[in-house]
């Protein structure tokens, strides 16, 4: 059950012939007559949409568009489109736009094209798909009521100060906006796009390292590096990135086997052992921080049924090591935190011994409580990877004489019963970042429309609301940990296991992450 997409896509579709292809036969990136260096990207369905995040296109988006932000290898927060960001408060931010930057048809950008594109996108009446990530900034409700129409056009929190200068104003002590800032949602758009966001869309006028110069959504989308471009280049970045479209992610993996075509992010698990025996150490690159975990989570209106002595036995009949390493083969790798190990507040032991797989323990816990019945597990019926999870625990609660029983349900029904509060038992759920900071697993607990585990606990809230006021990262991870120690010892989520994201390529591409998320347009041209 994926709550969040988050920016994880993987690449597109679509077999072609090698002589049809830039990318070269013997699996190097294609060299130009000119000189130029040209990958071939996979991108999985069609590019129904480019602009916005949490789509097919998005990908294609990043590397369009230069937020004020960047997030490096090691998930640190660097300039891009700003010159500076500050705050004495956590609270008020200043924002200093850098000079002399453009869009790519040489329209400039200055702070007012900030300040417009933010109070279009964050006005609910606009309907643009990013409008979710402005929710923090004062005054998001008055232009995003419940009910009836907005009370205000721009946000009471976004003021302009000169043309190089603006600053926003969050809702409450907020830390976490040099990550924030660094999302697609906060790409900048010119005053053209205001009138018909829809053409826009198709033909996005971008202000980052590529232009778009060709877009089939069905086949295709053609990037080529803006030589007017003045700001971040990643290292030995392509010339040119051609964005294919593929509808099948076998298809896609046999094609960079192949050599006919460079990039693939994200392969499934099944193909990994195949990737190691085609690809090698040269083609097939683990991402070495995690940006998605998978949980049991159990909602609190089930504490009755389901009391704590019962849900720690549960987890400690989870033979973590075993279902990464043999169910999984190392695509995933056991989680004893609620975080994964992309985020600095990260702690290896963070759930200690209930996350140890200790049967015998288990038996006696399940013997202190009483308890006799049967528990349901439930998991979303398209995913086969949860299935085969459900089965392990399934198998694993018979020897201490536990029934739990798999419980498949169609994704769409799952949802609706989680969104309900009807679940009958706990439930398997996949949380992946936006960004890599602890308030995307910490602080998303206590929201309860992320989970609707209708949790609460004042202590660990008051630890998160001082965490994200907290003047340096040291200190806040002190209390972020504190937030985490208090879920876990509530028994309310349950780590089971992190993803390990898989980028097939060929020899020559070599990939690069931001923060553990996998970009396609970082990836590094190594031969000439």
């Amino acid at each position: 059950m994926n709550r969040r997409s988050s920016r994880i896509a993987v690449g597109i579709v679509a077999a072609a012939a090698c002589a049809s292809m830039l990318s070269g036969c013997l699996g190097e990136p294609a060299e130009t007559a000119d000189g130029t260096t040209s990958i071939v990207a996979v991108n999985n369905g069609e590019i129904g949409r480019i602009t916005g995040a949490q789509n097919p296109g998005s990908q294609i988006a990043m590397a369009l568009c230069e937020p004020l932000t960047g997030i490096d290898e090691d998930g640190k927060v660097f300039m891009r489109g700003a010159e500076s960001l500050e705050s004495d408060d956590q609270v008020t931010w200043t924002v200093k736009v850098a000079d002399g930057h453009t869009f790519s048809d040489g329209t400039p950008i200055t702070a007012k094209t900030y300040v417009d594109t933010f109070n279009f996108v964050g006005a609910g009446a606009n309907a643009m798909p990013s409008n979710y990530a402005y929710g923090p900034i004062k005054g998001y409700d008055e232009l995003n009521p419940a009910k009836g129409k907005a009370k205000a056009t721009e946000f009471s929190g976004i003021t302009l100060v000169d043309d190089s200068t603006f600053t926003i104003e969050m809702k409450s002590p907020n830390n976490d906006v040099p990550y924030i800032l660094s999302q697609l949602a906060f790409c900048p758009m010119p005053e053209s796009a205001f009138a018909d966001p829809v053409a826009y869309d198709k033909k996005p006028v971008g202000n980052g390292v590529y232009t778009l110069e060709k877009l089939d959504p069905q086949v295709e989308a053609v990037l080529k590096k803006d030589p007017k471009y003045q700001g971040w280049v990643p290292d030995g970045a392509a010339d040119q990135i051609t964005f294919r479209v593929y509808t099948d992610t076998n298809t896609a993996y046999q094609d960079v086997v192949a050599g006919n075509a460079d990039v693939l992010r994200s392969l499934p698990p099944g193909l990994i052992a195949q990737g190691r025996n085609s690809l090698g150490e040269e083609g097939l690159t683990a991402i070495d921080r995690n940006t998605l975990e998978t949980y049991f989570t159990w909602p609190t209106y089930l504490d009755h049924t389901f009391p704590k002595e019962v849900r720690q036995a549960f987890s400690m009949i989870v033979d973590r090591e075993t279902i990464s390493k043999d169910l999984f083969k190392d695509a995933t790798v056991p989680a004893g935190s609620l975080m994964p190990n992309s985020v600095s507040a990260y702690r290896e032991d963070a759930c200690g011994q209930y996350c140890i797989y200790d049967p015998e323990a288990a038996k006696a816990l399940v013997k202190e409580s009483g308890f006799t019945g049967t528990i349901p597990l439930s998991y979303s019926s398209e995913n086969t990877t949860d299935a085969a999870t459900a089965l392990a625990v399934s198998n694993s609660a018979k020897e201490i004489g536990l029934t739990v029983e798999p419980k498949p349900v169609p994704a769409a029904a799952l949802s609706e019963t989680i969104n309900s509060y009807k679940l009958d038992g706990p439930v398997i759920q996949l949380w992946g970042s936006s960004f890599p900071a602890a308030s995307e697993w910490i602080a998303s607990v206590y929201v309860d429309a992320n989970y609707r585990l209708k949790y609460s606990d004042p202590v660990g809230q008051a630890a998160v609301d001082a965490a994200l006021a907290a003047p340096t990262q040291d200190a806040a991870d002190v209390l972020w940990k504190k937030a985490e120690d208090r879920i876990l010892a509530d028994q309310v989520i349950q780590p089971l296991y992190q993803q390990v994201m898989y980028v097939a390529h060929t020899k020559c591409a070599t990939p690069h992450a931001a923060g553990g998320d996998m970009q396609i347009y970082r990836t590094e041209v190594t031969c000439s």
